[in-house]
């Protein structure tokens, strides 16, 4: 599998002009998208064509033009797009070493090139979450003792 870092993937961040067409094309996408439908795209110009799009290309595209239109940052990742350790700790907000850790306790899968660790986008977001629900499940946890001590 090759390594994709040589990729940009850099983010994307629209001017006041592409945030009102994002806003615009967003607002007569929202209904469709949440319609769960196919559609199909007719492009005007030059050539006239017409591009068929599944439900899930439509919800990708309403979440890009939606964050466009507030002028947030936007990438898209291939999911087998792998990341250096450095690039993983700045995605978790953690330490390099940390992120070392959780590779070598074999909690963040990894592949080696070289001397150098490699973590899959698709491990990387699995890892997050499955953290991210862990953590909610330990707040929930301390809320119900709390509870039982009577110190809510």
């Amino acid at each position: 599998m090759l390594a994709l870092l040589n990729q940009d993937y850099a983010p994307i961040i629209a001017n006041e002009t592409e945030a009102a067409i994002a806003r615009n094309a967003a607002d007569k996408l929202v209904t469709v998208a949440h319609a769960n439908q196919d559609i199909t795209l007719h492009v005007e110009g030059a050539s006239h064509i017409s591009v068929p799009l599944p439900a899930k290309a439509v919800h990708l595209m309403l979440r890009v033009l939606l964050a466009m239109a507030d002028r947030q940052p936007v990438s898209v990742v291939p999911s087998e797009t792998e990341f250096s350790t450095k690039q993983v700790a700045d995605f978790l907000n953690v330490s390099r070493p940390y992120v070392c850790k959780l590779i070598d306790n074999q909690q963040l899968p990894a592949r080696l090139v070289n001397r150098h660790r490699r973590v899959k986008f698709s491990d990387l977001v699995a890892f997050e979450k499955t953290s991210q629900k862990e953590r909610y499940e330990a707040l929930a946890e301390m809320a119900r003792e709390a509870k039982n001590l009577g110190l809510e």
